[in-house]
């Protein structure tokens, strides 16, 4: 009797790692998913990869689910990743430290002063 191969099979979940991949089975978003479940968007896609999961059609996360698979997305997919590409863009934003915050945007103290 032939034993199964081991390497077909996808790894085993947690239990935040099997909420969240039914979360995102569901239309959830990453960030909601993350800030229940606590798993991160890399390990969410590549686990939803390796388990066949996917997320609705037309949503950013169906477009990432597309990109982790390495295939051209469906026509929905595809008018999502402006969407995605706006996410990053704000991400980013974000992320900016204050000095160079202040140096491209201005103080926004000064701002609100002299607009009164």
């Amino acid at each position: 009797m032939a034993t199964p191969a081991t390497s077909s099979r996808p790894p085993a979940l947690t239990a935040a790692q099997a909420v969240a991949l039914a979360l995102l089975k569901h239309g959830h978003t990453q960030r909601t998913i993350q800030a229940r479940t606590d798993v991160t968007p890399d390990v969410l896609y590549a686990l939803a990869a390796a388990w066949d999961i996917t997320a609705p059609c037309g949503t950013v996360e169906g477009h990432a689910c597309h990109q982790v698979r390495d295939e051209d997305p469906c026509g929905p997919c595809a008018t999502a990743r402006g969407r995605a590409d706006a996410r990053e863009l704000a991400r980013k934003r974000k992320t900016l430290p204050a000095a160079v915050r202040r140096a491209r945007f201005g103080n926004p103290r000064r701002r609100q002063a002299a607009s009164r």
